[in-house]
């Protein structure tokens, strides 16, 4: 059912016209420097055949070179905008990696034609066997710059929310004014009683644990805890239009205190800049709540 839900998620990372060339000319650049360094799949026996001169070589390595950069930018730039008018699914990427593997073999064929293999054995290149074994090691060696490429972008991606969204956060606690921040804040328990009282910016973050709540909050510049019987949803029902978000299924954050945002080994952290410095999980499924609250102000 996950992998389901994988697949029908809209593929995004492709999308811009940047991120395409990133793909193209990392694609097109390992390629050529993975054959050349290893000379996989039988080449490094054409390369030491005495037959085969070094101009040959190097032209042999650039056809191939040239059938990457040709076929993925005739990938990118014309069929997916000409066959898919909305973004593909994760599914439909999968598959058309595939047809990409496809065109690549298909324009080394071609150059085939004009530019003699190494051997000058061309009637090999008309066999159908030999063909598929191209396509089968096309498709291998273009999936280490894919998901280099991928990973690269998420990459980028990410720092750019974490850039974006620490922003966000400094404008938000701006638009609170003094008084406000210094509104006292009461939270009751399972009975309807009033449990806590605190200044709105004072409270840092809510933790949550089965039945009980812990409030983490500053008394004279110190972290003080308050546990508090009853769950974290009624909590924030109770705190409902004030700086409290729920970032985590176990934590609940006041926007007022964070300072940024952080990742630390593929994690996402909010940061409350106290001594220490605390830094609360977000997931990502709570990230674009977090996002709507900031810029509803």
């Amino acid at each position: 059912m996950k992998l389901r839900l994988f697949l029908s998620q809209p593929f995004y990372y492709f999308d811009s016209s940047r991120n395409k060339w990133i793909y193209i000319l990392s694609s097109t650049l390992f390629v050529f420097i993975f054959l050349v360094l290893f000379q996989p799949y039988g080449i490094s026996e054409e390369v030491n055949n005495p037959i085969n001169s070094n101009p040959e070589i190097l032209l042999f390595f650039f056809s191939i070179s040239v059938s990457t950069f040709v076929g993925l930018s005739l990938s990118q730039f014309v069929l997916r905008p000409l066959l898919f008018k909305n973004s593909m699914s994760n599914g439909s990427y999968a598959l058309w990696l595939l047809l990409e593997a496809l065109i690549i073999t298909s324009i080394m064929f071609c150059l085939s034609l004009v530019i003699p293999d190494l051997g000058d054995d061309f009637e090999i290149e008309l066999d159908l066997l030999f063909q598929l074994r191209n396509y089968f090691r096309c498709l291998i060696t273009l999936l280490f710059p894919f998901f280099g490429s991928l990973v690269f972008v998420l990459v980028q991606k990410m720092n750019f929310e974490i850039k974006e969204l620490s922003h966000q956060i400094k404008h938000y606690a701006d638009h609170f004014t003094s008084e406000q921040k210094a509104e006292t804040v009461h939270l009751k328990d399972e009975n309807g009683q009033v449990d806590f009282s605190g200044e709105l910016d004072k409270i840092l973050y809510l933790e949550s644990s089965n039945q009980y709540v812990l409030i983490h909050y500053l008394d004279k510049n110190k972290i003080k805890k308050h546990i508090i019987r009853n769950r974290m949803k009624a909590i924030l029902e109770q705190s409902k239009g004030l700086s409290f978000q729920r970032c985590h299924r176990s934590f609940a954050i006041n926007l007022l205190n964070v300072k940024y945002m952080s990742k630390n080994n593929d994690k996402e952290f909010l940061v409350i800049d106290t001594d220490p410095v605390i830094q609360i999980p977000v997931s990502r499924s709570y990230l674009k709540k977090i996002k709507e609250e900031l810029t509803s102000v």
